[in-house]
């Protein structure tokens, strides 16, 4: 069976964020990894610690190696929609998903910038239900402003239907 993409992919600049977060995730891994392997060595003297700290990095780097791998088939499935009475957010690459939220549902709607996505000229939008948040990431600061402000107007639309 064939999964419907959503028609709206994200920018590609959103790969560059991705490696740089992933770049970080390896650093504070190795980082942690190494300040085990340097406590085995000047304090404790313990065989189990070091075989451990071991299993702990080999997995470590095996598991960041394969999302770092992925990251091009992430991009491919990572997909919003705006429709007319609501909002789906697509992501997943093994295991699919698409959620649809209901224009009438949504609370508020936020905009953040970390520093990766500032470095990339993009933007994310948080939009707030009574339930939950979901995120789209890395859209360009353009494009964000735009799809906040269109789905502000028709929610007011909604709102006024109702």
């Amino acid at each position: 069976m064939n999964y419907p993409l959503l028609s709206q992919k994200m920018p590609v600049a959103i790969k560059r964020v991705w490696r740089k977060t992933w770049l970080c995730k390896m650093v504070v891994a190795l980082f942690i990894g190494g300040l085990s392997l340097g406590s085995y060595q000047f304090f404790w003297h313990h065989q189990w610690l070091f075989y451990g700290t071991l299993i702990y990095l080999g997995l470590t780097v095996i598991i960041l190696l394969i999302d770092f791998l992925l990251i091009p088939y992430r991009y491919t499935f990572h997909r919003y929609e705006l429709a007319k009475e609501d909002l789906a957010f697509q992501q997943g690459f093994i295991f699919r998903s698409t959620t649809y939220v209901p224009l009438q549902r949504i609370q508020h709607i936020e905009t953040e910038q970390g520093p990766f996505l500032r470095q990339e000229n993009l933007m994310g939008l948080v939009i707030h239900t009574a339930a939950t948040k979901h995120r789209i990431l890395g859209l360009e600061v353009q494009t964000a402003q735009q799809l906040r402000q269109q789905i502000i107007e028709m929610i007011r639309q909604v709102a006024d239907d109702v």
